[in-house]
């Protein structure tokens, strides 16, 4: 009983068995299709002679004998029999072709393809060419100008955007710089002349004009201021977390 259980168990482990089969006779092809009923992983080998090729799928048993006449221009009879574990497909052809032998994911499935010899030629000699093409089509030379052609054009645009900001602000325009001091990394305090008028203003994230009175007033004014011994930057220093609060403000 012990040595009958045994070989009962081995059974699956050594041969797997062919369920059904389908032949697709297309114009260019022909597709042999088997399923199995356990995953099938024995070796397949091929042998031809002349008109003839022979499939041997060691570890898969068939219970039938099948001869298949076919009305294809690639195979004339496909024939399936069986023996001791191993089975063998013979195909008679009418011209020189090829096999190709995939399986599916879960190897419950064979699909054997016959091609044209001059298909398969073609598609091995294409193949390379197509990837060698590919490689050599790459230029890198391109990319890198392209590359930096885009970042001279956002430097151009930059510069333009600027310019067209400190222009509607009438910075641009003949001027006289009499102070200038930094509030923070984006912001700076400054102090200029124009058209007989002095402007103390804020240019940068926040442009805001403090002040704007005319120069013999201004200097009127800062006299007072040199008389209390105050100058532009203790002007500054003192007034400059009101600035700063201010700018604060206006970006709220």
């Amino acid at each position: 009983m012990k040595c009958t259980a045994l070989i009962l168990l081995a059974l699956p482990l050594f041969a797997t068995n062919l369920i059904h089969y389908n032949i697709y006779d297309r114009n260019d092809r022909v597709d042999l299709m088997l399923s199995f009923d356990n995953a099938y992983n024995g070796n397949i080998s091929q042998k031809k002679e002349k008109d003839f090729i022979l499939l041997t799928l060691n570890g898969l048993e068939y219970n039938k004998n099948e001869l298949k006449d076919l009305n294809s221009r690639l195979i004339n009879k496909i024939s399936i029999n069986s023996k001791n574990q191993q089975t063998y497909i013979m195909f008679q052809t009418q011209e020189n072709i090829v096999l190709n032998v995939s399986s599916s994911n879960d190897k419950l499935g064979l699909r054997i393809r016959a091609l044209p010899q001059e298909t398969e030629n073609v598609l091995n000699n294409e193949l390379p060419k197509s990837k060698n093409t590919t490689l050599e089509g790459v230029d890198f030379t391109n990319y890198i100008i392209v590359i930096l052609l885009l970042m001279l054009l956002f430097v151009v645009l930059w510069w333009l955007k600027r310019v067209l900001r400190y222009r509607n602000n009438g910075i641009l325009k003949d001027f006289t710089l009499v102070f200038q001091r930094p509030l923070d990394r984006n912001n700076h305090f400054v102090v200029l002349e124009y058209n007989a008028k002095r402007y103390t203003l804020i240019i940068g994230n926040s442009h805001l004009l403090l002040e704007s009175v005319e120069l013999e007033k201004q200097d009127e004014k800062f006299e007072r201021v040199e008389q209390t011994e105050k100058k532009f930057d203790s002007f500054f220093e003192e007034n400059k977390r009101k600035i700063q609060q201010l700018v604060a403000q206006t970006k709220k």
